[in-house]
């Protein structure tokens, strides 16, 4: 019996066996921090219908990212961009019926997809900006000027060995020196 899935996303169109599928992404899904709200997915689509970057792109569209997940697509999410579209404004969860939250869900994607080692230069940069000085974002010289002028202290890095020590429990110490 060869039984396939055609998979119709913009990028992907190839038809998959279910020897290929994963059918334990849903629950690996679903026991990552955030991860619960796929379970509640009833496939109406109404997350998609309000989603702004849906709007933009065609390659991101919350319900049919769903899909994947429960249909066990788990090669062709974790490693591609799917799990960084999301904006994280969660018009998805005050639309859905079911109080299910694809942002939720999103964020457990992205734990995933980073421990593939998958994740934007960006987003690595921040990460190692936050390791070293306890800022994600670091203030350009005008900004540092502004607050000398107006009096304000110095910004300092109070605090990086708590950080620090949260990042290295959480295993995000040895991505961001990976990276």
């Amino acid at each position: 019996l060869n039984m396939c899935f055609s998979l119709h996303y913009k990028k992907i169109k190839e038809r998959v066996g279910l020897s290929e599928l994963d059918l334990n992404f849903m629950g690996e899904v679903a026991s990552t921090p955030r991860g619960r709200g796929i379970l509640l997915c009833i496939q109406c689509g109404r997350c998609s219908s309000g989603c702004p970057v849906a709007r933009l792109t065609s390659e991101h569209n919350p319900r049919r990212l769903m899909e994947m997940i429960i249909v066990g697509f788990k090669k062709e999410v974790l490693p591609t961009q799917l799990p960084w579209y999301c904006l994280s404004c969660f018009t998805c969860l005050d639309r859905c019926p079911q109080g299910g939250d694809v942002g939720e869900v999103t964020f457990a994607l992205r734990n995933l997809a980073v421990r593939q080692g998958n994740i934007p230069a960006g987003v690595a940069a921040q990460a190692k900006s936050l390791y070293e000085t306890t800022r994600v974002i670091n203030p350009v010289r005008t900004a540092l000027d502004r607050r000398a002028s107006l009096g304000l202290s110095d910004i300092t890095t109070d605090g990086l060995e708590e950080v620090q020590k949260i990042l290295k429990r959480t295993g995000m110490d040895k991505i961001v020196k990976s990276t």
